[in-house]
């Protein structure tokens, strides 16, 4: 209830926003069909997930991800603030090794969590399957 909530709040949100950008010519449309193709995608691996996985599993993934992402932008304070002159300007070499720094973690902290999400996933419809062979049946797909 509390997910199906969240979700037509952003989706009020992000069609409002949206609307108002598109209105000043601001909306990449290729951009955004890939967007909304992706999103159709991560809803049906998203049912699959949550069917599969407990709860506590995917409040652990999410707040290891979120702990990982906020280590990755803690890495871009010093950008951000060398671009705003409040402190020493830093090197080209600077910047570009904590913005890549930055974007490897979040790709780390990305695929990580799929592949936890992924593995539970696989694990618990292998246990579901297994169960079902044993009682004589297989199980409703």
């Amino acid at each position: 209830m509390a997910s199906a909530t969240e979700l037509v709040i952003a989706f009020i949100m992000g069609l409002g926003g949206s609307f108002k950008y598109a209105l000043h010519g601001f909306v990449d449309i290729r951009l955004a069909m890939i967007i909304l193709a992706g999103s159709l995608f991560g809803i049906q691996l998203g049912a699959i997930g949550t069917t599969y996985v407990k709860p506590f599993m995917i409040k652990m993934v999410m707040g290891l991800i979120m702990v990982i992402v906020l280590f990755s932008r803690g890495l871009m304070i010093p950008v951000y603030l060398s671009q705003l002159e409040l402190i020493h300007t830093l090197s080209e070499g600077s910047v570009k090794i904590l913005k890549d720094t930055s974007f490897a973690i979040m790709a780390l902290a990305l695929l990580l969590g799929a592949f936890i999400i992924l593995k539970a996933v696989w694990q618990e419809y292998r246990a579901e399957k297994l169960a079902a062979r044993k009682e004589g049946h297989t199980p409703e797909g």
